[in-house]
């Protein structure tokens, strides 16, 4: 699969499998480097909105591929706690970042700099106005991961699930119930 085959792919027509199928053939062609670089730096020449559906659709693609197996991800995971996942700057690619990201950080453990900096940026989701649903709640759940190992996401927790709880959707009320509440802190 070259470059501009998987831009083509995660550029066409959408279907109801479409992560499925874009998965296997990124899978099948050995192809993971490559999605991964899309997906985190769409290329600049592309129109925005086409940026847009490559970051998304490429994050969608990423996200399918690690749940199937997180060892796609292994070669890249310093680099996605260093550099993509706080560079990401598109709305729904944060989505599937916040989800790889909560994932991985209750699997490893990134040194205290790059944990914060996570921290950091997830907290910074979390209370953009902005923000989708989706991306306040991985946004989240990776601050939940830190809760115990960053001095200030346990410090600001409280303040943090209040402000959630103001106007909260029927996701982040139900998550608010029953798993947010329950962070054991320091």
């Amino acid at each position: 699969m070259t470059r501009p085959e998987l831009i083509e792919a995660l550029s066409g027509r959408f279907c109801a499998d479409f992560a499925d199928t874009l998965a296997d053939r990124v899978a099948a062609a050995g192809a993971f480097g490559l999605l991964y670089a899309v997906a985190t730096v769409p290329p600049a020449t592309l129109p925005k909105a086409l940026q847009h559906k490559v970051a998304f659709r490429g994050a969608y693609v990423l996200e399918r591929l690690y749940f199937a197996s997180p060892a796609y991800l292994e070669p890249y995971v310093d680099r996605f706690y260093r550099l993509d996942f706080p560079a990401c700057s598109d709305p729904s690619a944060r989505r599937h970042f916040g989800k790889i990201m909560a994932h991985l950080l209750r699997h490893h453990a990134p040194d205290a700099d790059t944990l914060g900096r996570i921290a950091e940026t997830a907290g910074a989701w979390a209370v953009d106005p902005a923000s989708k649903v989706a991306v306040r709640i991985g946004a989240v759940e990776v601050l939940r991961a830190c809760c115990e190992r960053v001095p200030w996401v346990a410090e600001t927790w409280d303040d943090l699930m209040a402000m959630l709880a103001r106007d909260a959707t029927p996701g982040i009320a139900c998550r608010l119930r029953r798993s947010w509440g329950a962070v054991v802190r320091k």
